[in-house]
């Protein structure tokens, strides 16, 4: 026997094969109902709003059981079911381990502090090494 469950409207699906009324791949299970309940009853011309029911809570009817106690009075509606695979073949958990933390970085001897711009002098970088790089403010274009 088959294990399907009901699924929720608000529970999503992934769908990328075989997909039917919905643009996205990925929808919420009453997106799915609403579109098919749009697709119906466009398709319908005696449409009523008590049709509604297929997709919220039910309709009522009669249904002949395979249990054998004959017909019985109830209600019937539109629901999606899912039906998982083995549980060797589910998605792996995303992980919640902590970050590992590196330890206290110290700045290198020769690297100048970032609190005051004129230690690049002092570590005997000039004003020419920058003209070197960028150029003399008096060269042409």
């Amino acid at each position: 026997m088959d294990e399907f469950q009901p699924l929720d409207n608000d529970e999503v699906l992934f769908v990328s094969l075989g997909r039917v009324l919905m643009a996205n791949p990925t929808f919420k299970v009453g997106e799915f109902i609403d579109a098919l309940a749009q697709a119906i009853s466009d398709r319908e011309e005696d449409w009523v709003e008590e049709n509604e029911g297929w997709f919220n809570d039910g309709l009522d009817c009669q249904a002949l059981r395979f249990s054998g106690q004959g017909w019985q009075r109830g209600r019937v509606r539109i629901r999606l079911e899912f039906l998982p695979d083995s549980p060797k073949a589910r998605l792996p958990e995303r992980r919640t381990e902590q970050p590992r933390r590196l330890g206290k970085l110290e700045p290198r001897p020769d690297a100048p502090s970032r609190s005051d711009p004129n230690d690049a002098y002092r570590l005997g970088r000039s004003e020419s090494n920058l003209e070197d790089f960028y150029g003399s403010p008096d060269d042409d274009y």
